[in-house]
C-alpha cells in the first residue's frame, strides 16, 4: 500500500538473515527473520521486537525504473516479464488502481495505524530523504509542479530532487558528480513515512518553512 522499496544487507553478527512478511503495524509490512523469529521494520531495518531487538542492518539505494526503462538503458539486459490473466488486467488491477488513487485502503488495514499524520493525505505519492540529521519528504505533485525538480538544502549541502517522465525519482546532491555520493531516499506514500518518522519535515517551495507534526 505505500509502495515503499527498500534494501537491506541481511546480515546480523555475521550471521545471513531469511525474512518472510509476517503481517502489519502502522501500515507496514512487518518482517520476521527465520532464524531468530525477530520482528523488523522493512523501511528503517531495524530490529523491533525479540533477540536482536535493537540491531539495525544497512540500508541501501534500491532505484525505481519501468522494464521499458531498464531495456533502453541496458539493450542487452534479459528480463523474465510474466504475462497478466484476464482477470489480473480487467479486475484485479482496476481494483488495486482504485485503491492507490482514492486511498481505499483494504479491510482491517486502516485499524493497524496507531496514529495518522493528517498534514497530507494518506496516499500522497513522494520522496523521502533520510539521513541522521533530517526526515523530510517531497511530494511527487510538488516536485511535477516545479518543472520536475526541485532544489533544497540537506545539512547545509545543496540538493536536487527531481522525477522522471513516468514519475520515477531521483536525488542528488548540486555539489557533487560522485554517483555513490547520495542521501538515503525512499519513494513512497504520505502515511508511511509520517508513521515511521513521526513530525517529519514537508518541504514546501519558495523558502517557506518546513513544517512539523504536533
Amino acid at each position: 500500500m505505500c509502495h515503499s522499496g527498500t534494501s537491506m544487507v541481511p546480515v546480523i553478527n555475521t550471521v545471513e538473515l531469511h525474512f518472510f512478511c509476517i503481517g502489519v503495524h502502522n501500515g507496514i509490512a512487518v518482517l520476521q527473520d527465520r532464524e531468530t523469529g525477530s520482528y523488523w521494520n522493512h523501511i528503517t531495518g531495524e530490529c523491533i521486537h525479540g533477540p536482536l531487538k535493537g540491531k539495525k542492518m544497512e540500508s541501501l539505494l534500491l532505484g525505481q525504473m519501468t522494464a521499458e526503462q531498464a531495456l533502453k538503458r541496458w539493450p542487452d539486459l534479459e528480463l523474465a516479464l510474466s504475462k497478466q490473466t484476464p482477470f489480473q488486467k480487467w479486475v484485479l488491477q482496476p481494483v488495486m488502481n482504485l485503491f492507490g488513487r482514492f486511498g481505499i485502503y483494504p479491510p482491517g488495514f486502516r485499524k493497524t495505524m496507531v496514529k495518522r499524520d493528517n498534514r497530507l493525505p494518506d496516499m500522497t505519492s513522494g520522496v523521502g530523504i533520510i539521513t541522521d540529521e533530517v526526515k523530510r519528504f517531497y511530494p511527487i505533485d510538488t516536485i511535477v509542479a516545479a518543472g520536475g525538480e526541485v532544489r533544497d538544502q540537506l545539512e547545509g549541502r545543496p540538493v536536487i530532487v527531481s522525477v522522471d517522465e513516468d514519475g520515477f525519482p531521483d536525488v542528488a546532491y548540486g555539489d557533487t558528480d560522485d554517483w555513490e555520493d547520495v542521501p538515503q531516499y525512499l519513494y513512497t506514500r504520505w502515511y508511511g513515512f509520517a508513521l515511521t518518522f513521526w513530525g517529519c519535515d514537508i518541504f514546501e517551495p519558495k523558502a517557506k518553512k518546513q513544517v512539523s507534526a504536533s
